[in-house]
């Protein structure tokens, strides 16, 4: 079942939906601001932790376990030509799966 939306700060990404479909855990994100592209970090297998680069504002957690919880961290970003990219606060949502 989806979340209830939520008012999203300026600052920063906002978390509009987070729920397990399935074998799937589906977080879905975006911004006021518009970002250009968003960080991603999750925890992978083993205790690492792993960060990509996001455009679609959706991310999926495949063949899901249950009773675990899958959480990630997004952060929004602007590109700027020929300098680093400006990018938001760190922000963080958790599902946990039945």
């Amino acid at each position: 079942m989806a979340s209830n939306p939520r008012l999203c700060p300026v600052d920063q990404p906002c978390f509009t939906e987070s729920y397990q479909s399935g074998n799937q855990v589906i977080f879905r994100f975006d911004g006021i601001s518009g970002w250009d592209f968003y960080n991603v970090r999750y925890r992978v297998k083993g205790g690492g932790e792993k960060q990509v680069v996001n455009r679609s504002g959706r991310f999926t957690f495949k063949n899901v376990r249950p009773k675990r919880i899958y959480t990630i961290s997004v952060q929004g970003c602007n590109s700027r030509f020929l300098a680093r990219s400006t990018c938001s606060p760190w922000v963080q949502e958790s599902v946990e799966t039945r």
